[in-house]
């Protein structure tokens, strides 16, 4: 009975970890207010800018963002020549700046033309490709986006991303995702 117990619990974990690792092939971006943001659009794992002004981010993730994490951590993003990857569940990029900021963006589909080095932080990868001309970034397809002051953009798992300012970060994970994502950088 306890070999069964322990199977369907495995079994359990393996079609999370499954569900966990896929991402969404489409290269979409959805453009919404705060009031439409809920689990069926965050799980449909598209990355999304907000059209609102948020003035506290704090308030924003604790109500729009409640169910869909258990740790978060703020990392306040240098200036960076790297292609990266996010790890976490999500990656709540805040543009503190006065100034409009630009998030450069790509499908996880495109994971493989880079080469990523392990990282001691476990919420994102770093390419060793050094960008030098932001509109031919290794012969992949990136968008650019243009945030705003005060305006938030949320990137799903996996997504590809390059950021060319000093701005505020939020790398939000649950349990299972933080396992995933130190197994992930450490191989």
């Amino acid at each position: 009975m306890h070999i069964f117990i322990i199977f369907i619990i495995i079994l359990l974990i393996l079609i999370y970890l499954n569900y966990y690792y896929k991402f969404n092939k489409n290269f979409e971006i959805l453009q919404l207010t705060s009031n439409q943001i809920n689990h069926d659009v965050l799980h449909e794992k598209l990355p999304i800018v907000i059209e609102d002004i948020i003035n506290n981010i704090d308030d924003f993730m604790n109500v729009v963002l409640t169910y869909n994490y258990i740790f978060k951590n703020k990392v306040k993003w240098n200036k960076s020549k790297f292609i990266n990857k996010n790890l976490s569940s999500y990656l709540v990029i805040y543009n503190t700046n006065d100034t409009n900021s630009n998030i450069y963006i790509s499908n996880p589909k495109f994971s493989n033309k880079f080469k990523f080095n392990k990282n001691n932080s476990f919420k994102y990868l770093i390419s060793d490709y050094v960008v030098s001309d932001v509109n031919n970034i290794n012969d992949v397809q990136f968008v650019k986006i243009s945030l705003k002051p005060k305006q938030v953009m949320i990137l799903p798992s996996y997504w590809l991303f390059y950021i060319d300012d000093e701005i505020d970060t939020y790398f939000l994970s649950g349990i299972c995702s933080n396992i995933l994502s130190i197994y992930l950088s450490l191989r």
